[in-house]
């Protein structure tokens, strides 16, 4: 099953010394495909601002208790990510996504986020072993 939810993705026409130009809207395409092993979610666009928040909203809404499938994110056709964004996205690889990207600056920026990640945990261990 494939479903597809789309933000805002108006198109502006303003008017600058007697020509027209388009202008786009900030848009996320969120495409989520559901196949029996796995849950393929397809990012397009800019995660950033209040669209980022409907990613987060929009995962928490579509895991399940006792759903064992892998998730793989694709964040191939991002063209802009903020800080909002990178949070969404750290938040969902907390929770075991996986994830492909093409550019560049996405494979540095999920390389940042894994090491992060891993940190993070290695503290929890070292802080909740000191406990016993």
């Amino acid at each position: 099953m494939e479903k597809a939810l789309e933000g805002c993705g108006v198109i502006r026409l303003q008017t600058f010394g007697g020509s027209c130009q388009a202008i786009k809207e900030k848009v996320l395409k969120i495409t989520i495909t559901d196949v029996s092993d796995e849950q393929r979610w397809s990012l397009q666009g800019q995660l950033v601002g209040e669209w980022a928040a409907e990613l987060k909203s929009t995962w928490r809404d579509a895991r399940h208790a006792g759903d064992t499938r892998r998730r793989i994110v694709e964040l191939i056709e991002m063209t802009s990510i903020d800080r909002y964004g990178e949070a969404v996205l750290a938040e969902i690889m907390s929770q075991g996504a996986e994830f492909i990207a093409s550019d560049v600056y996405t494979k540095h920026l999920l390389r940042n986020m894994r090491g992060e990640l891993k940190r993070s945990r290695m503290k929890e261990k070292q802080d909740g072993g000191g406990n016993h």
